[in-house]
């Protein structure tokens, strides 16, 4: 009967540990919000461009890059608009087709972003060695700037204005509704332990 007890009881603290690592070993939103495709792009004409975006970030903007996803570089970037909860989501090489009448204006696809999103576009002006602001428009799914030239863009994210990869807002309810999850069950794991406990005595 101890025996049984003892298996009993493991099990459902088993189940309690997963569950815990579960709801607190989640990614964060940001981890998963990335810019996937370019979903419009016109000129100064007004004439549709083919915009193209890739992850590979040429050597000579290494350091650029590794730059700007550091806080104190995105506080002198970003300026009184900045809070703790930004953070660079991606990075793109963002090329258009030789010729090209700028500025350019593009949409992108980004997952994660809602219309009320907080999103900053950040692009690393090659002439001036350094990063700017782009004026940034945020809608369901979507992020838009207009940019005068092209290179290196990031993408700054405020973490609490994301979705999850399941489409649900963060909130600190969800944190909040796992440690329930996980204190219930710790409960029903004594409860069983002390009911069996009790039977085997009888």
């Amino acid at each position: 009967m101890k025996s049984r007890i003892l298996k009993t009881v493991g099990l459902i603290a088993a189940m309690v540990s997963c569950i815990g690592m579960t709801a607190f070993a989640a990614p964060s939103p940001a981890a998963s919000t990335v810019v996937t495709a370019v979903s419009s792009a016109t000129d100064t004409d007004g004439n549709a461009v083919n915009v193209s975006i890739t992850s590979e970030i040429p050597a000579e903007y290494t350091q650029a890059v590794a730059d700007i996803k550091t806080e104190a570089k995105l506080k002198e970037v970003i300026g009184s608009d900045f809070n703790v909860n930004m953070t660079v989501a991606d990075v793109k090489e963002v090329t258009a087709p030789e010729g090209a009448k700028f500025p350019l204006k593009i949409t992108f696809v980004m997952k994660g972003v809602t219309a009320s999103s907080k999103v900053q576009i950040l692009h690393y002006n090659r002439s001036a060695s350094a990063w700017e602001k782009i004026d940034t428009t945020v809608a369901d799914g979507t992020v838009t700037g207009t940019f005068s030239s092209l290179s290196p863009v990031a993408f700054v994210v405020d973490k609490t204005t994301l979705t999850s990869a399941t489409g649900t807002a963060t909130s600190p309810a969800t944190s909040a509704t796992a440690v329930s999850a996980v204190a219930v069950l710790g409960l029903a794991a004594v409860a069983v332990a002390f009911g069996l406990k009790k039977k085997a005595v009888r």
